[in-house]
């Protein structure tokens, strides 16, 4: 793991039998590498914080690919996204690329990822996935007109009064004598049992 956002993550993996070796924060690429080989690693995971994190992570798979690794690199953290992942860090990489969304979608990337039987799809459908976000990113950029050109344009409508409602009353109406019994189904009791502490189903206590 590099960077800061990886503890949650560790939590949830090791509470599903993983084996998780945390190296800390700011973790050079080449101590990440030597660790991963020295412990069999079956997978490597980069979770990047700041703006900076994105660069290592690029440097981080173009290492692995050049060192010859065959293990999936999962990309996670406040910083990235699945555009960034598909667009700046798996073309540097032969081996699987995924970008965990967060903590809770851990466990089932990686249990895909070992699976014998699930993971040639799980990866062929993010090849695919990915390689059409770097499509739309490299597709021509529609140009911008001017403001003028813009408002000429504009599809014409021919506003007509008997096409606009008109509200039954305007202003502020006054309810002087209304069933509170009424109100009581649109009342939404949830923050006031919160309040006072009250657990379990509302409608118990209603």
């Amino acid at each position: 793991m590099h960077d800061i956002g990886k503890n949650i993550v560790g939590v949830v993996l090791a509470c599903n039998n993983y084996d998780v070796i945390d190296l800390g924060v700011m973790v050079p690429c080449e101590k990440i590498l030597e660790r991963a080989k020295a412990e069999k690693a079956d997978m490597i995971g980069l979770s990047g914080l700041i703006t900076p994190s994105l660069d290592e992570m690029v440097h981080v798979a173009r290492e692995m690919e050049r060192q010859g690794f065959k293990l999936p690199l999962l990309i996670g953290g406040a910083t990235t996204s699945r555009a960034h992942t598909a667009v700046k860090i798996a073309p540097h990489y032969s081996e699987p690329v995924v970008h965990v969304l967060d903590a809770s979608r851990a466990v089932p990337v990686t249990t895909s990822l070992l699976s014998d039987e699930g993971r040639e799809a799980f990866v062929a459908q993010h090849r695919s996935e990915y390689e059409a976000l770097r499509k739309t990113h490299a597709a021509p950029k529609q140009k911008t007109v001017s403001i003028a050109e813009a408002r000429s344009r504009r599809t014409p409508i021919a506003w007509r009064a008997e096409d606009l409602p008109t509200p039954e009353f305007t202003g502020v109406r006054v309810l002087d004598d209304f069933p509170l019994a009424t109100l009581r189904e649109y009342i939404d009791w949830t923050p006031f049992f919160s309040y006072m502490g009250v657990e379990g189903r509302l409608s118990a206590h209603l």
